[in-house]
């Protein structure tokens, strides 16, 4: 007996329905009847996702979701949209529809005929995506919340600010101590000490970009033991519409034929590399869109200018006191977690803004700490320690193994907009081999350049990336970046040691649910704020800029000019502005000139 959500456990039948009553492009119907019934939000939201459901617990042939980012391109796949099949009981013939479909419908007392000439080839594109790489576990948990009760396994909700916060222990208050050598109590937060990277929950990952033992090859760009990767089959979408990197919500009919193994074992379009779809869904999209953001706060929140001024205050203070009382330190750091590439001019990209803070020392895990601390307010990040061994056997950049027929992905390919934070303090003086230098090479491309050059074994295909690039080094970084800044601690305070305790325990202490949703939502609305600077205000910029240049004897030069503008747009859309207002070009010149008397 049919039921009201018949459409979202049979879609196919849905399909059927629209084919065997089909006219003239019947596809379009369908499609647009699938938008329809998927427009809403909630309709969307109540559909099982495969990032967070078990394959185990998927039906063949039901509507599911998926977020992730398109890790590989295919060649369109041949497949049949139309074919012919006879009753062998009856000998009736029938047309029947293979659109959504692996395996076609087939049963013992049926056969297809392979040479009628009522069958109709199309093609449709195949894309292989993975779970978003880098993703804050913060993101991960909101997402989960919503298809879930917000109850734990005992029953009482888990407040995400005690995986990253809190040791959890009755006799301990809410803290920043992240770097406690020990394991926590309740086996919450995983310690930082250690030098070995961490997935995006926090769990030990190999240095290289291999899988651990018994763990699939999912080939994921960062590993991360949760981590999911579907192949996703399109149809009537347009040349160039959807890209590597791009990060994407579908909505497809879920296929997990165990039959579906066997026909492309060996043979098959992808080769045997991948594994079988009980591990590595295949989804016939029926509806797709692109995530211009991943943060899930950003549907329900805004802030008001208002908010955005208390805000930034905040975190700046919060900033601050992560660096130790360095306050223009703070503020050029703020600039770079709200920078983006928003236009290209031949070989100028404007907009980006790589930043290397200077003089942190090793102890206390204090860049360690600082990443915690940028993980709890960013969407999406990646830590990576410059040591010698991560150069010389993590693969930085895609390379294609045309025996397997894929590509193998390096931990530079990233959405848009995830903060890579490099962390120079564990490098020690050594000889770097060929790999090493290769590696430090596409780190310099992607800060200068914003770019990550795949290796395609006979040539090198370039992709432009958009991913800030925060450097934390002990002397001035190897790595070129927009902006050097020597950190310096308050006059007159404590030892270092004991002012990273102290200062990360109060930033403990101060940040709350409430406090941390505003800051992530301010972020993401700063960071897509647009801008523009009339005809106006762009030749009074250029005037005073030509005074500068008088009054320092030429030593500023056009560069330093397009460093100001960038630096002036991100000072105005901090504090929610979208046009340059005189006193933020003031503050820009003043933090430029302290920052060149900093160092």
């Amino acid at each position: 007996m049919p039921v009201a959500d018949d459409w979202r456990t049979c879609p196919l039948n849905l399909v059927n329905k629209a084919f065997t009553n089909r006219q003239d492009n019947w596809e379009a119907a369908i499609t647009g009847q699938f938008k329809h019934l998927l427009d809403n939000e909630s309709v969307r939201g109540s559909l099982p996702s495969l990032n967070l459901t078990p394959n185990h617990e998927l039906t063949d042939g039901q509507l599911v979701r998926f977020r992730g980012m398109v890790q590989d391109m295919f060649d369109p796949e041949i497949y049949m949209a139309e074919y012919e099949t006879r009753n062998l009981a009856t000998g009736v013939n029938q047309v029947v529809c293979g659109r959504y479909r692996d395996v076609l419908q087939n049963t013992m007392r049926t056969e297809i005929l392979e040479d009628s000439p009522l069958n109709v080839l199309k093609d449709r594109g195949v894309v292989y995506c993975v779970s978003i790489p880098g993703e804050s576990p913060w993101v991960t948990d909101i997402l989960s919340s919503r298809v879930d009760d917000k109850a734990g396994p005992s029953g009482t909700y888990q407040n995400p600010l005690k995986r990253g916060l809190e040791p959890q222990n009755d006799n301990q208050v809410e803290s920043m101590d992240m770097d406690a050598p020990s394991a926590p109590a309740n086996g919450d937060a995983p310690s930082l000490a250690g030098k070995r990277s961490k997935g995006e929950d926090g769990a030990p990952v190999p240095a290289t970009n291999g899988t651990s033992k018994g763990q699939p090859d999912l080939n994921l760009p960062i590993q991360n033991p949760k981590g999911k990767a579907v192949i996703v089959k399109l149809y009537d979408i347009p040349e160039n519409e959807i890209k590597l990197c791009d990060m994407l919500e579908f909505v497809g009919v879920v296929s997990l034929n165990p039959a579906l193994a066997a026909a492309e074992d060996g043979e098959g379009m992808m080769g045997s590399s991948l594994p079988p779809p009980s591990l590595v869904p295949r989804l016939h999209v029926v509806h797709h869109q692109k995530l211009t953001s991943n943060n899930p706060l950003m549907e329900t929140m805004t802030l008001s200018v208002a908010d955005i001024e208390r805000t930034r205050e905040q975190l700046l203070y919060i900033l601050t006191q992560s660096l130790l009382g360095d306050s223009l330190a703070a503020e050029y750091l703020l600039f770079h977690l709200i920078s983006k590439v928003y236009s290209r001019h031949d070989i100028r990209i404007l907009g980006k803004l790589s930043l290397n803070l200077f003089r942190l020392s090793s102890n206390q895990n204090w860049s360690r700490r600082i990443y915690t601390l940028l993980n709890l307010f960013t969407t999406g990040s990646h830590y990576l320690p410059l040591s010698k061994q991560q150069l010389e056997t993590t693969p930085f950049t895609p390379v294609k193994d045309f025996e397997a027929n894929r590509l193998v992905s390096g931990i530079l390919q990233l959405p848009a907009g995830t903060h890579l934070v490099v962390d120079e303090t564990v490098m020690a003086d050594c000889q770097l081999d060929a790999k090493a230098v290769q590696n430090l090479t596409a780190l310099g491309n992607l800060m200068t350049w914003q770019k990550v050059d795949y290796d395609f074994k006979y040539h090198n295909l370039e992709y432009q990336t958009d991913i800030p690039v925060l450097v934390m080094s002990e002397g001035r970084s190897m790595l070129t970046a927009d902006v050097q800044v020597m950190v310096k601690p308050e006059e007159n305070s404590p030892s270092p040691d004991t002012l990273i305790e102290t200062n990360f325990r109060n930033i403990g202490n101060i940040l709350n649910q409430e406090l941390l949703n505003r800051i992530r939502v301010y972020l993401s609305q700063a960071r897509e704020l647009e801008y523009s600077l009339t005809d106006l205000l762009q030749k009074e910029v250029q005037e005073d800029f030509v005074r500068m240049r008088h009054e320092n004897q030429g030593q500023i030069s056009v560069d330093d000019l397009h460093s100001h503008l960038v630096l002036a747009r991100l000072a105005s859309v901090s504090r929610g502005k979208s046009t340059l207002e005189a006193g933020d070009w003031t503050r820009v010149k003043e933090m430029e000139e302290i920052g060149r008397a900093h160092v």
